[in-house]
């Protein structure tokens, strides 16, 4: 029989690989909506993201709540690796929702149109802030796992390491 440890143990990764699977449907949504030429291409690569909530929120409270218990029971919130990690997942979580609006505003754009899309709407999905907002989450979601698995003394480091490639990541899509 299966313990409560063992249990929250493999409800957080569960939670992550469902946190990493959002990202990874956000990421090839926008990859291929900036492609898209026509109003429904454009509604293809943008229907997933009703995934992504339903995805994404269930996965980030299981993984924040079976992450803070974890740390409690077994005394962990004196070390740095457990202390960087709840502000980090909000900064993932608040960054997402940051992009949420937009996205609502590219989906009531395409509505039922047909045909080509005008160069407006064009310019509005091809905008980099919803990309750099997924390279920005990637980037400090790989550094939570790295963290988890590492456990660093000077975690904020790692931390800011990886947020700085995400931005450095995110700069680089602007060159041309």
């Amino acid at each position: 029989m299966m313990d409560l440890h063992r249990l929250l143990v493999l409800t957080h990764v569960a939670a992550m690989i469902g946190l990493f699977s959002a990202l990874a449907i956000e990421g090839v949504s926008l990859r291929f909506l900036r492609r898209a030429t026509t109003y429904e291409q454009a509604r293809e690569w943008t229907a997933v993201w009703t995934l992504l909530p339903a995805i994404g929120a269930p996965s980030g409270l299981l993984s924040l709540a079976s992450g803070i218990y974890l740390a409690t029971r077994l005394g962990l919130w004196d070390f740095s690796w457990t202390r960087v990690a709840v502000p980090v997942f909000v900064i993932v979580a608040v960054a997402g929702g940051v992009v949420g609006p937009r996205r609502s505003r590219v989906q009531e754009s395409l509505g039922a149109n047909t045909g080509p899309l005008p160069d407006a709407l064009l310019h509005q999905i091809r905008q980099r802030s919803l990309t750099t907002s997924w390279r920005f989450r990637a980037s400090l979601l790989a550094a939570l796992v790295v963290d988890m698995i590492v456990k660093p003394e000077r975690a904020i480091w790692l931390m800011v390491a990886f947020a700085v490639a995400g931005v450095v990541w995110s700069v680089s899509q602007l060159l041309p």
